[in-house]
């Protein structure tokens, strides 16, 4: 049997046999590694301090313990205890450590303003308690009937009091909207049976008006992060829906008229979701707070418990299994230490982390094992694994109103994203919007200097008698094209104002680049390739072919010149890509005449290893 006959037959293999579990094996280690660290923090279980983990203090407890680390692992516990899986106890260094004990000490130590770990109520601005407030509701929501019976009645209404602090301040200027209005909802739903709680039906109906003002233009059902900005990135992709589907579940019935306007466009977001992943499983990284992981998962697995989900449970199924898998196998788990990694693997750079990440923080993606509560029966459980989107055909699927599309390629498995108008411009997010491409299999670089930028799949400028750099400062406008994406751009290098258009045409897997620059003399333009990535020591091969160079190592890239570029050359560099330790880049640059000058190249990338 060939080696091409073997993978086929592989695949057909998979598809054909039911796969053993593996959801409980990832979700007991990494629990086992969360209740080893809460107890060497505390034996409260209401915090939880990682070792050699980023501590912030906008996200500790009066004893200066981390707190979100407990908050976000509580709606993956809640959902294990509520779907009644086995073991309802679990041993932690000799210790037998039973589940909805855990649950209950840390709702009745966790708010209790005389407890050393309490958790503190919100002040009076928007803060981070806010944020975490919307999953421990959720979570306490789907174990009520289990661990408020375990409580006295003093302290469920300090977990009322302390949820009820976390929407003191309306918070409706981007997605922060919907924490608080999953707050209230939980509250509202618990009110039902339980005196000591209670929620705001005004506040949450002010939250979602604002919420509704959010969707973007089009029909693909997706929302922007601002009135202001246009926004459509990976935390976007799953926010909105995922915490519509929390209140969906507790409060949705109450409220029909309200979840009648939210639900269409839920639905046709998830007609296209499967699209954004590629064969190896990995959906395109592209955005902020891609240290969530397999948080995109969440509101596919929700819709899935809701019977909302539009295509098959088998190919849910797959998708989940593999996006766990490929990110698990990254090095998502550090097992020395029992925890989520605060990078994306053990040789990405920490740059993938906004200001905002903790040690807790990585710890937002376990809400996607609310995959526990799909019913046993359901065909996400039953069915035979069905491929996915990029491992039937080649497609490139359109977002007409948010200027934005996908490309993927069945022969290789991978999938590409890219956009007209995205924002967030400055520096510490730059590289991640700024691309002229995203992929599934190229993980990006980032550089968050002020005055340098990553050339990875991005047209900058550099001052050649400083060494200063620019990026992407803003955008005025981009249209979707037969072909691509024309965008009409600027950026600012030494106080000047460089003017760009750009008309990008998609040729397969390769991309043709027509850039228009209106820049001083002198001024030095520079291109780059996908960052080819290597792993330490690894050697790859170079080859020049037409005005250009190929690249190959695990995958395949190449750049070329084709006019005004001058030069054509490989950057190595280490500890800038978000997955990799070193990567290759096939740079082209030149000198700008000054006034207009045109720009002209092709660049292609192929992952070489079938991954599907």
């Amino acid at each position: 049997m060939t080696r091409r006959e073997t993978i086929s037959f592989a695949a057909a293999a998979c598809f054909a046999q039911p796969l053993a579990d593996p959801f409980e094996k990832w979700f007991l280690e990494i629990l086992n590694g969360y209740l080893k660290n809460c107890l060497r923090s505390s034996d409260s279980f209401a915090v939880c301090d990682f070792e050699d983990g980023l501590v912030l203090p906008g996200a500790v407890a009066t004893s200066g313990k981390t707190y979100d680390s407990v908050t976000r692992m509580l709606p993956a516990i809640a959902a294990w205890v509520a779907s009644g899986r086995l073991p309802k106890a679990v041993t932690v260094d000799g210790r037998n450590i039973d589940l909805l004990h855990v649950l209950r000490d840390t709702f009745r130590n966790a708010m209790n303003p005389l407890h050393r770990d309490y958790w503190g109520a919100s002040p009076d601005k928007q803060q981070q308690r806010q944020v975490e407030a919307s999953i421990v509701a959720w979570a306490l929501w789907l174990v009520a009937d289990q661990v408020l019976p375990l409580l006295t009645s003093e302290e469920r209404s300090n977990i009322q009091a302390w949820l009820a602090s976390c929407t003191k301040v309306p918070v409706r200027s981007n997605n922060w909207a919907w924490f608080t209005a999953v707050n209230h909802a939980a509250r509202l739903a618990l009110s039902a049976r339980w005196k000591e709680f209670s929620g705001d039906e005004k506040e949450m109906m002010a939250d979602l008006s604002f919420l509704d003002t959010l969707a973007a233009p089009g029909d693909d059902g997706w929302y922007s992060d601002s009135k202001g900005e246009a926004v459509y990135d990976y935390y976007n992709f799953w926010v909105f829906a995922s915490h519509f589907l929390y209140w969906n579940k507790m409060v949705g019935a109450r409220y029909p008229d309200w979840a009648a306007k939210f639900s269409p466009r839920l639905k046709a977001f998830l007609q296209k979701a499967p699209n954004f992943f590629g064969a190896n499983g990995s959906h395109v990284l592209f955005g902020r707070s891609l240290i969530y992981r397999w948080g995109v998962l969440t509101p596919l697995v929700l819709a899935a418990e809701q019977n909302l989900w539009p295509h098959s449970g088998g190919m849910l199924r797959r998708l989940v299994r593999k996006n766990m898998d490929a990110l698990w196998a990254m090095g998502a788990y550090d097992s020395q230490r029992g925890k989520l990694r605060e990078t994306l693997s053990p040789d990405g750079t920490r740059a993938v982390c906004e200001s905002y990440i903790d040690n807790g923080h990585p710890y937002w993606g376990m809400q996607a094992f609310a995959l526990f509560l799909i019913p046993k029966n359901a065909s996400f459980w039953r069915d035979k694994e069905r491929p996915l989107p990029v491992e039937q055909r080649s497609f490139r699927v359109r977002f007409e109103g948010l200027k934005m599309e996908l490309r993927g390629y069945q022969k290789s498995g991978e999938v590409r994203w890219s956009h007209g108008v995205n924002g967030h411009h400055e520096a510490s997010y730059r590289d991640k919007y700024t691309k002229l491409s995203y992929s599934s299999h190229f993980p990006f670089c980032i550089v968050t200097e002020k005055d340098r930028c990553a050339v990875d799949a991005a047209l900058v400028f550099r001052d050649t008698s400083t060494g200063a750099m620019a990026g992407r400062a803003g955008i005025v406008k981009a249209e979707l094209t037969s072909e691509g994406i024309d965008r009409v751009w600027w950026a600012v290098l030494g106080g000047r104002r460089i003017d760009v258009r750009s008309v990008i045409l998609f040729q397969g897997e390769a991309e043709r680049h027509r850039h228009e620059v209106n820049a001083a003399a002198g001024v030095e333009v520079i291109e780059g390739s996908f960052a080819l990535g290597l792993r330490r020591g690894e050697v790859f091969e170079q080859e020049e072919l037409n005005g250009g160079i190929v690249l190959r190592g695990e995958h395949v890239v190449s750049g070329r010149k084709v006019r005004g570029f001058q030069s054509v050359k490989v950057e190595e560099q280490e500890g800038t890509n978000i997955v990799h330790a070193r990567v290759a880049i096939v740079t082209l640059s030149g000198i700008a005449p000054g006034g207009i000058s045109v720009w002209e190249s092709e660049f292609f990338a192929r992952p070489r290893l079938m991954s599907h």
